[in-house]
């Protein structure tokens, strides 16, 4: 948690080497993971090295899912309790309606995200490039979870700052930054832009719609 916390702060102040950095750990790690492997089967592997680093990458970001992305997001939705101590503020059940919103809305978003992006994503790729699943779910991860501590800090903060309506819009910048690392080429970065933006900060708010007015 505390790695994943750190790429997210940095994702945040500079997203560019963010995206850098983690390309870079990402690989020592598999790397790492790699010759312990070999050294375990004597040399032998049954698959190449792309093939490897690709399972690898699904892989971890799996693990990222799971002991990471989930905790945070629950947190973040749990911040809806805090409004019930302000002045004119929602009782229990309001701030427990809004917490499960806020956690269903970024979940769902994320899945919804993966789907448009595994579907589409290839076809942003040159022939030579290969698909970085784990990669692209990675980078739904920290851009939802961005959005998630959005929500934490309009919860806690008490009275209404405009500026907090606008950060959203800042995931947009961190996706253009991570084109490199999502493996796209650079004639398709407008494309990209256009399907990323729209997965990931599109999906979290019309689900968030949808959820407020059926209930």
């Amino acid at each position: 948690m505390n790695e994943y916390l750190k790429n997210l702060v940095q994702l945040i102040f500079a997203p560019a080497r963010g995206w850098e950095d983690m390309a870079i750990e990402e690989r020592e790690k598999f790397l790492d993971y790699r010759n312990r492997h070999l050294g375990e089967t004597g040399g032998k592997h049954g698959a190449s090295f792309h093939d490897e680093e690709d399972a690898w990458s699904e892989r971890h970001a799996s693990h990222l899912f799971r002991s990471c992305f989930l905790p945070a997001i629950g947190v973040c939705a749990c911040s809806s309790f805090i409004k019930m101590f302000y002045e004119g503020g929602p009782g229990f059940l309001g701030a427990l309606q809004m917490a499960i919103i806020t956690f269903v809305s970024l979940f769902l978003s994320t899945q919804f995200a993966r789907y448009v992006f595994q579907t589409y994503m290839p076809r942003l790729l040159s022939e030579a490039t290969v698909e970085k699943r784990g990669r692209w779910m990675s980078m739904i991860m920290y851009c939802v979870t961005f959005l998630g501590i959005i929500t934490l800090v309009s919860n806690v903060v008490k009275v209404r700052i405009a500026l907090i309506e606008f950060l959203p819009l800042y995931v947009v910048f961190i996706l253009w930054k991570g084109w490199r690392y999502a493996g796209v080429e650079e004639r398709n970065i407008g494309l990209f832009m256009i399907m990323a933006t729209a997965s990931v900060l599109g999906s979290a708010y019309l689900v968030s719609f949808l959820l407020n007015a059926l209930v």
